[in-house]
This record gives structure tokens, C-alpha cells and sequence, in this order.
């Protein structure tokens, strides 16, 4: 498989296309191929070498994905093969394949396409944490969100 590889700090000019053998899913983990990958701060962030809960580099970014559920491990439902998703991979997703485990994975709405879907599980995800879990937002409030300076405020 193709991974796009950041080896030092730096822009966009830093990126590296390597091969790499295609990863095995572990037990509770599926092996998704990739069709989209978001472009997440916290990826920007990395590939210019502050981010500090990044992989040591050289390493391969891209903290949310859309795709193709190819492969499961064991204790895995093996029926979720073909199944169209998302996930939230904690880095690794711009590559052709990623492996996360299936908590981490959630069905793409038909309606998304999978560009669409994979600029959401980050930022979709950290919003409604702050906003409905942490926040208290109930059914009928209303909030204002203001001076939002990037997908998550």
C-alpha cells in the first residue's frame, strides 16, 4: 500500500509517498481501505512538528478517514466487510489502507459522499462532546457559537 510520510518538520514539500506492506487487523480491529482523508488541524499541526501528540516522525498523518471496511479481526463481525464507514484513526490515514479498532469506526450515511464523510469524525465529534456531553445542551436550547476559527471553535 501507498502511505503519504511526513520524515522531518516542515510545509506541504516534506510529504513523501512510500510503500508499504497492506496492515493485518489485531482482534477488535478492522482494516479499512481508504477512500478520503480528512485535513485535520491537529494534522497540520503534526506535520510542522508541533503537535505533541503526534507519532515520532517519520510518521503518516491523517486522524480521520473514509472508506471501504476490507478486512476484521478476530471477535470481529466479519459481515462488516464492504461496509461503507467512517473512523476516527489517531493518525495513519493518509494511506491507501488503515487499521483501527471497531469502536473507533461508524457507518457512512448514504447521503455523503465519502470526501464529505471523512471531514467529519473529528470535528463533528469534538463539538458535540463540548457542546451536548460537557455543555448540557438539551432538545429545544438554543446556543451561539461565535468567532469559530477553525472546525471546532
Amino acid at each position: 500500500m501507498r502511505q503519504i510520510v511526513i520524515p522531518r518538520a516542515g510545509g506541504p514539500e516534506v510529504f513523501q509517498i512510500r510503500e508499504k506492506e497492506d496492515p493485518e487487523p489485531k482482534r477488535g480491529e478492522v482494516a479499512i481501505r481508504v477512500k478520503a482523508a480528512g485535513i485535520n488541524f491537529a494534522d497540520i499541526l503534526a506535520r510542522k512538528g508541533l503537535y505533541p501528540d503526534a507519532p515520532p516522525m517519520p510518521c503518516v498523518v491523517g486522524y480521520e478517514v473514509s472508506g471501504i471496511v476490507e478486512r476484521t479481526g478476530e471477535g470481529v463481525d466479519p459481515s462488516l466487510s464492504g461496509t461503507p464507514v467512517l473512523a476516527i484513526t489517531r493518525f495513519g490515514g493518509y494511506a491507501d489502507f488503515v487499521v483501527v479498532p471497531e469502536r473507533q469506526v461508524f457507518p457512512k450515511p448514504e447521503a455523503l459522499s465519502f470526501e464529505a464523510a471523512a471531514a467529519l469524525p473529528v470535528n463533528y465529534l469534538t463539538a458535540y462532546q463540548a457542546i451536548v456531553v460537557m455543555g448540557g445542551l438539551r432538545k429545544g436550547e438554543t446556543i451561539l457559537i461565535h468567532n469559530a476559527g477553525g472546525g471546532v471553535g
